[in-house]
């Protein structure tokens, strides 16, 4: 399967009143390829994180899956699968109900998914991760590097044909790194993109495709 590349062209936006832009100015990570993305903080992080993900606007630029230019599209038609730091599971569900909680019950058509069909899902895509979970368990149960794994589950059973994945990387949570390795081996089809706010942990993640900072813009 050929993956189309997840590209940022000339993007900025606004996050607590200043305007900010990447450095280098185009962003481009290939199929199968990590980029990273360095933030002055987690504020700063999370508004380049809601950007990408359509949850805002932009101020110019283009933000590109292969050919296609998804800068309008709703989140939901976007296509990027987002782990988040953490993992950001429910502690009062069992693995396999964290895994399909992202289905939200319905498909497109509003119809509510059957339950063969949820375990059929769920078993796909752990068989695909390697994942090697116990599903009956609970997050607290899991290692920190395995809960990032379930997220990394839960993220490619709502996006059936994912285009991109997003991972957060944020100081006071476990390092992204398992995530991302497990990622490129599973799914090598698709570009990771890491949107950290510490350099030093970026550092620690290996040598990625190319590295990004969010830096001020030099017009609003």
């Amino acid at each position: 399967m050929t993956g189309r590349p997840l590209q940022l062209d000339g993007l900025s936006w606004e996050h607590g009143g200043r305007p900010r832009t990447l450095n280098p100015g185009l962003l481009s990570v290939a199929a199968g390829r990590v980029g990273v993305v360095l933030a002055e903080d987690a504020g700063d992080a999370d508004a380049f994180a809601d950007l990408l993900l359509g949850r805002a606007w932009p101020i110019r630029g283009r933000i590109l899956s292969g050919k296609e230019e998804v800068t309008s599209l709703s989140s939901r038609e976007r296509g990027i699968a987002l782990v988040p730091a953490g993992g950001g599971l429910l502690p009062h569900l069992t693995i396999e109900q964290n895994i399909v909680f992202g289905l939200r019950g319905r498909d497109e058509k509003g119809h509510r998914y059957g339950r063969d069909f949820l375990r059929g899902q769920v078993r796909f895509i752990t068989d695909r991760l390697d994942l090697g979970v116990p599903l009956d368990r609970r997050p607290y149960d899991l290692s920190a590097d395995q809960r990032l794994w379930v997220a990394l589950a839960r993220a490619m059973c709502y996006w059936r044909r994912p285009n991109a994945v997003l991972v957060e990387d944020r100081a006071g949570h476990p390092p992204c790194h398992s995530v991302v390795g497990r990622s490129l081996a599973a799914l090598p089809h698709l570009p990771v993109l890491v949107v950290g706010d510490e350099d030093d942990r970026i550092e620690t993640l290996g040598t990625p495709s190319a590295r990004w900072e969010v830096v001020d813009a030099d017009e609003p």
